[in-house]
């Protein structure tokens, strides 16, 4: 399913034409799949958790995609539903975001209105 996700949100980034974005998501990603295998280390070893606070802010500025690929790999926070709605959520503002973009560029190769 994460890989869904993920496949279905680069083809809104392909589809608006604004590729530059790639990178800032990757970056983002990478750094919060470490966050989330920092924090899954800390957890079993008692030692200082990072906030989520902190692994909401990195999903929100792009790293959504490392957050859901983090959570599988790390089996960390996903039996924590509070947390999980923040994280769909984030990932739902992404997907509508980045749809308003796509739509004036496929509705023009579809011969459909923009809006």
């Amino acid at each position: 399913m994460t890989l869904i996700i993920i496949t279905l949100f680069l083809a809104l980034i392909m589809i608006s034409g604004q590729l530059v974005a790639l990178p800032v998501y990757l970056a983002a990603s990478l750094l919060t799949v470490l966050a989330f295998g920092l924090d899954k280390r800390r957890a079993l070893t008692g030692g200082y958790r990072l906030p989520e606070k902190l692994l909401h802010t990195l999903e929100l500025l792009g790293g959504w995609p490392g957050a859901l690929i983090g959570a599988r790999q790390f089996r960390h926070k996903t039996q924590k539903r509070s947390y999980l709605w923040v994280l769909f959520a984030i990932v739902l503002l992404h997907f509508l975001v980045w749809a308003a973009i796509a739509w004036p560029p496929l509705a023009a190769r579809l011969g459909l209105p923009a809006w």
